[in-house]
């Protein structure tokens, strides 16, 4: 089994820790059943506070969306591709990175982003070494 602590001081701490890029050697169960966290707009508080709400033993797959009405059932937009974090990864870290990709969206799509929502979509994930040749 892997050492959930050592990964979890790396998960999204000093960049962000997307799903794609992770070791192919461990698997991730992306299983989990999915819940919404909201916050008006992209806030370090409103990420702050979700980040320190996470479980201590868990690792979660996040998947950052942008609603005008803030109703997972009318169109959003998905704002990057999904990323790890943990209640150790760091909130200024998310909000410069979603920030970033918000102006990409107002340049690429004519996106106002004056007033919405930042609604993750996210799920517990369990990480396991896979063996490789068996």
């Amino acid at each position: 089994m892997i050492d959930l602590k050592t990964i979890k001081k790396h998960i999204t701490t000093d960049k962000i820790s997307f799903l794609i890029d992770f070791d192919k050697t461990i698997n991730i169960d992306k299983s989990g059943k999915a819940y919404y966290y909201r916050t008006f707009n992209i806030e370090q508080i409103g990420i702050t506070n979700f980040i320190s709400n996470l479980k201590d033993e868990e690792i979660y797959l996040v998947n950052p969306l942008i609603s005008i009405n803030c109703r997972i059932d009318n169109p959003y937009l998905t704002l990057s591709r999904q990323f790890l974090v943990s209640n150790e990864s760091k909130p200024a870290l998310i909000t410069k990175f979603l920030s970033t990709k918000l102006i990409h969206a107002e340049d690429d799509f004519g996106f106002d982003s004056e007033n919405y929502w930042l609604i993750f979509k996210y799920k517990s994930v369990k990480l396991d070494i896979r063996i490789i040749g068996k």
